[in-house]
This record gives structure tokens, sequence and C-alpha cells, in this order.
């Protein structure tokens, strides 16, 4: 089973595409292997783009349909942010942050 996991692994194949037995991910559970678990991928955005926020997340879609191994439709997810307009509210009142 390691030899198998190391071999795709080389190869760039996360252990979460193996289908792995029950067996198999308890026997490697103490690696802590990264590539076991979902992936969160987070797009920074301008404020203009965070502000049309569906097309954004559409394009954003489409960027991720390019990488290999990425699986919206079952393990992975992804969302947009604005780090530029969160450090503005982080200096603004407590009632004008809740208001956004």
């Amino acid at each position: 089973t390691l030899e198998s996991i190391a071999e795709s692994l080389e190869k760039g194949i996360p252990a979460r595409d193996l289908q792995l037995s029950k067996e198999d991910l308890l026997s490697i559970k103490s690696m802590g292997l990264l590539t076991l678990k979902p992936f969160l991928y987070v797009f920074n955005v301008d404020e203009v783009d965070f502000c049309y926020r569906e097309q954004a997340l559409e394009t954003a879609r489409e960027r991720l349909q390019l990488i290999p191994y990425c699986d919206l439709e079952t393990k992975d997810n992804f969302t947009i942010v604005s780090a530029k307009m969160e450090a503005n509210l982080g200096g603004k009142p407590r009632e004008t942050q809740l208001s956004y």
C-alpha cells in the first residue's frame, strides 16, 4: 500500500483519488497526508470583481477546471475574497462592519 501511494504521489496523483480501502486508510492515517484532505481554493479578487460576485465565481470555476485532480463535484470547494476590502473594513466601527 505505501509503495503504491508513494508512486502515485510522485506522479502527482493525490492520495484521496486512489480509492483506498478503509483498511488502507487506517494504515496510513498517522501519516497525516494533506493529499487525503479536500482542498479549499480561495481567489483574492479586487473590489469591483467582488461586487460582481456571480461573474467572479463563474470565472473562478472556469479556472479550477484547468487544475488536474480538482474535484468540485464531490471533494473540493472554492470561494472568492477581497483582501483589500477586508482590510479596509477591519478599521471601521463594528456597526459599519456588520452592515456589509
